[in-house]
């Protein structure tokens, strides 16, 4: 099966890049998802020192390596200079019903930008010509209107409603699930 796939390391469009996350990106990590307000809506709560990072990103590769989750970190080249502003993942693969979950978040500066629009495109791009997935879906706090707002104009389609699905700061809040099919 596995021979069948391509294991995408980086991608991009223009000046926007996604790129394998690396182990150089443990202060990357810990500075922007340090702050409440930065994971508000995120699985993952904030960061609660470089050591945690550290870790963090050491899962995600060995998770990498087990063909398990794909973490990239998104990178804007601005005058040759790439600038890291956020992270984009596939992650709970499950190559027998060909799907996975997905993730992203970006800084607050890049927010409104149409950035999240093509990071999308990417990462699906990843997703289903790369890694030959049929399904991607992720999961949304409804009171999360930018994230909704991105995946409806992304062509990801609001599949339903699921009570008390997060546990976002110690709430249990409803989410929309919503997908993305390869046809």
């Amino acid at each position: 099966m596995f021979d069948e796939i391509e294991i995408v390391n980086e991608i991009n469009e223009g000046d926007l890049f996604l790129r394998k996350i690396s182990k150089n990106d443990v202060h990357f990590f810990y500075e922007s998802l340090k702050v409440r307000e930065m994971v508000g809506y995120l699985s993952l709560g904030p960061l609660r020192s470089l050591e945690h990072a550290r870790r963090l990103i050491k899962n995600y590769l060995k998770a990498w390596d087990k063909y398990q989750q794909f973490n990239y970190i998104i990178e804007l080249y601005q005058h040759r200079n790439p600038e890291k502003i956020g992270s984009v993942s596939l992650w709970n693969v499950s190559w027998l019903h060909s799907r996975s979950g997905l993730g992203i978040w970006l800084l607050p500066e890049y927010w409104n930008r149409g950035i999240g629009k093509t990071v999308l495109k990417l990462i699906k791009n990843i997703a289903f010509i790369h890694l030959k997935l049929h399904r991607i879906e992720a999961h949304v706090a409804v009171e999360n209107l930018r994230s909704i707002k991105l995946f409806s104009n992304s062509n990801f389609k609001n599949e339903g409603r699921l009570s008390e699905y997060l546990n976002i700061n110690d709430k249990f809040q409803d989410a929309y699930i919503f997908a993305c099919l390869s046809s």
